[in-house]
């Protein structure tokens, strides 16, 4: 047909030729006039006799008002949803407001339809098809910070977590939570559900309003439970936190997250995950573990602005451990330092051990590690750091190592780190009391602006068994030397370079009772000599070079 002419053919026209292509045999269709959807039959091309019209068809998808709902929220729809439950296939639920008095069955549900027991929302999956994530929207969040959705956001988590599936936060909402969401890990005891949370964050903003964390990851099991039941995991994906209306109010203990729980156990079965996180407004610590057992935990992209990382191990016999820090990055100050990881058990020892950082940034001073009364700190690797100074206060340093009592400090190795701009010491290490130092080491370390005079890149002070090798001491060095060592023993200082932009009077102070401390093949530029030694104990250097 020619376009002018078919353009020119009436619509009822074109409609029943639509109508006849569909039929087979006789049609029940007219092309004199429009085709209702019912008048539409179709014959099974085998040659079988049973018809389907286009509205039998539709009639196939069944709704909750089929088994007579209301949805006004005042009449009990109770009876209407169980009958349905019963149906084959899953059931549409319209618009409108469900009473009834028992949960429905995961699944089994879709629709916009909002369903209570009660004033507490029950889940209905808004979409058709299987269930692979719980919308945390269905439980009647806010639609923006001006109102709580602690209630809300709670009920989520803890309906999702009790039966292992995701929980999908609306995508770039602000959740305002005025009373902290408790997330539980694993089990108290036998026959509790298997939990195993995993939350996708989708670029969500959790408004903490709460003094307390704003999400606590708080384990079940007790200590003295039964074995394995500390066991289980958690997701967190591309969440963030925002801490202004807590910080505005002064609330105190405001955070962003707490991992672990005083007197309780938690391991993860495989390495928990917080990935894409970032907090900030909280100046306060922002992200806390504790607890008797805390382990199994990845960092991955981790930002905390003005807040920075706590793990205090502070229970007799409490572990917390097996954690990784891959490119995060972390903010603070000297009174709210970026990183504090204490251990101060009192009668049975408290340990933190096994914790990594990698390619990870530290803004601000007072990076601390405190082991003290009988805590022990060990097995800490702090790989390809950036510790960046910027304006901070005199005697701000940039990593502070500081043993007391009877604590134990071993194996901490500190490779390849960048720090720069500190009015502080870069690094200082002490120990006091009966606290014992094995094995922590400083390798490739590069120091620059490190600007007040009575403060040094590097100082030991009573801090024995430490190696510094392979280090650079470039840009401001405003101190008379690189290297302090006062009252320690078994120290080798090696291989490491001191350029600055002006020469310091010595490369290395070793003074005090210091013994058995070597320094050999060093090249640094000073003014006055190599070192000022005015130790009691044996110092020995060798093969070093001084211009």
């Amino acid at each position: 047909m020619e376009r002018r002419k078919f353009i020119g053919v009436p619509l009822a026209m074109t409609a029943a030729a639509a109508t006849a292509a569909l039929t087979s045999g006789a049609s029940v269709a007219q092309q004199s006039s429009l085709v209702d959807a019912k008048d539409v039959g179709y014959s099974p091309v085998d040659g079988g006799t049973v018809a389907r019209s286009v509205q039998n068809k539709l009639r196939e998808g069944l709704s909750v008002k089929d088994f007579g709902a209301i949805g006004d929220g005042v009449a009990d729809d109770s009876g209407a949803f169980a009958q349905a439950a019963a149906a084959v296939g899953q059931v549409y639920v319209p618009v409108g407001d469900y009473a009834v008095t028992a949960e429905p069955a995961l699944g089994k549900f879709y629709g916009p339809g909002r369903v209570r027991i009660g004033s507490a929302r029950a889940y209905v999956h808004p979409l058709p098809g299987p269930v692979n994530e719980i919308h945390a929207d269905v439980f009647g969040l806010a639609a923006n910070e001006h109102a709580d959705s602690a209630a809300a956001l709670q009920a989520a988590v803890d309906y999702a977590n009790d039966r292992a599936i995701a929980l999908a936060l609306p995508a770039g909402r602000r959740i305002r939570v005025d009373a902290t969401v408790v997330v539980k890990l694993a089990a108290a005891a036998v026959g509790d559900p298997a939990r195993r949370f995993l939350l996708k964050g989708n670029n969500c903003e959790i408004m903490a309003n709460v003094a307390g964390p704003a999400l606590h990851l708080a384990p079940q099991c007790p200590v003295g439970g039964v074995p394995g039941l500390e066991v289980g995991y958690f997701q967190i994906d591309n969440l963030r936190f925002n801490g202004y209306f807590a910080n505005e109010s002064g609330l105190a203990g405001r955070c962003a997250i707490k991992i672990g729980e005083i007197g309780k156990k938690f391991a993860g079965f495989q390495k928990c995950q917080l990935r894409d996180v970032f907090a900030l407004g909280f100046n306060a610590p922002t992200i806390k573990l504790t607890g008797a057992l805390t382990r199994m935990v990845n960092f991955d992209r981790v930002v905390v602005n003005d807040g920075g990382l706590e793990i205090v191990a502070s229970e007799d016999a409490s572990f917390i451990g097996d954690l990784d820090f891959n490119n995060c990055q972390f903010g603070g100050t000297a009174a709210n330092p970026p990183i504090r990881i204490e251990s101060a058990g009192a009668g049975t020892s408290s340990e933190i051990r096994g914790v990594r950082f990698y390619g990870s940034v530290i803004y601000g001073p007072g990076t601390l590690l405190y082991a003290h009364r009988k805590g022990r700190i060990g097995d800490i690797w702090f790989n390809s750091m950036q510790w960046e100074g910027n304006s901070n206060p005199i005697g701000a340093h940039a990593l502070w190592i500081a043993l007391d009592n009877n604590a134990d400090l071993f194996q901490v190795f500190i490779n390849d780190p960048y720090v720069v701009g500190f009015n502080g010491n870069a690094m200082l290490f002490e120990r006091f009391g009966a606290a014992t130092v094995k094995a922590v080491s400083v390798r490739g370390a590069k120091i620059n602006e490190i600007m007040t005079a009575q403060y040094r890149p590097i100082v030991l002070t009573q801090f024995d068994n430490t190696s510094i090798l392979d280090c650079d001491f470039f840009g401001q060095i405003a101190a008379d030397s690189c290297v302090s060592v006062y009252n320690a023993s078994n120290v080798a200082i090696s291989r490491c370079r001191s350029t600055p932009n002006a020469a310091t009077p010595y490369f290395a102070e070793i003074s005090g009772s210091s013994n058995r401390v070597l320094l050999a093949n060093n090249i640094a530029d000073t003014r006055t000599d190599f070192v000022a030694n005015t130790a009691s104990g044996s110092v020995v250097t060798d093969n070093n070079i001084n211009f």
